[in-house]
């Protein structure tokens, strides 16, 4: 089966734990020597089977790269990385998950390999709101009540009054055509970089 690595931790020797999120479940599995193997890193999408022993953890077995070449661009790896560990921090309490998950992290690995990774992951970040249920569309202060003429958004997205939330404002329009395309073309760059701090403070 194929899934993405969200997580690695180191045990004892060179053992490692590795959380894997495939289509419909979140794995916890055990590697043996696993930090000697090259395909095993935070966010690598991987082909691999799971063998189960009773008593212990799921051991992960017969593992082979998929990789990507946008792999090889650092602020690419490093942002795809930072999304990676905020995904697994949102799912690590669930098992079994749906597919919208993996789909998505299968998408924003084909953008990366046109487009300004932040941007990317901002425009997929929309997507997983919207999908639970927590994109907020109607411009209403989360905190006062009161309509939002300038929203300044706080974590996941939630907008706000910026003297409410002591953040600097975005234009109305331009927020409406991300939350409602899921396109960020029309934010310019400084804008970006304030929406992904935003998104970095947790799903």
């Amino acid at each position: 089966m194929q899934g993405f690595i969200l997580r690695v931790t180191k045990v004892k020797n060179e053992d490692l734990i590795v959380n894997v999120l495939t289509t419909r479940h979140l794995f916890t599995l055990y590697r043996f020597y696993g930090a000697r193997h090259s395909t095993i890193n935070l966010g690598y999408k991987i082909d691999f089977e799971v063998e189960y022993e009773p008593g212990y953890l799921p051991k992960l077995r017969h593992v082979t790269h998929l990789g990507f070449a946008w792999l090889r661009d650092l602020q690419k790896h490093l942002i795809w990385q930072r999304f990676i560990t905020l995904l697994y921090a949102h799912l690590r309490e669930f098992e079994e998950v749906d597919d919208f998950y993996f789909s998505m992290l299968d998408r924003l690995a084909k953008k990366l390999t046109r487009q300004e990774p932040r941007r990317a992951c901002i425009e997929e970040y929309v997507r997983l709101l919207e999908f639970e249920g927590r994109l907020h569309t109607h411009m209403q202060c989360f905190l006062c009540d009161k309509e939002v003429h300038e929203p300044a958004l706080a974590r996941a997205f939630l907008p706000a009054h910026a003297h409410c939330i002591g953040k600097e404002p975005f234009a109305k329009q331009k927020i409406d055509y991300l939350f409602r395309y899921k396109d960020t073309q029309f934010l310019d760059d400084g804008e970006v970089e304030r929406l992904w701090q935003t998104l970095q403070e947790g799903f």
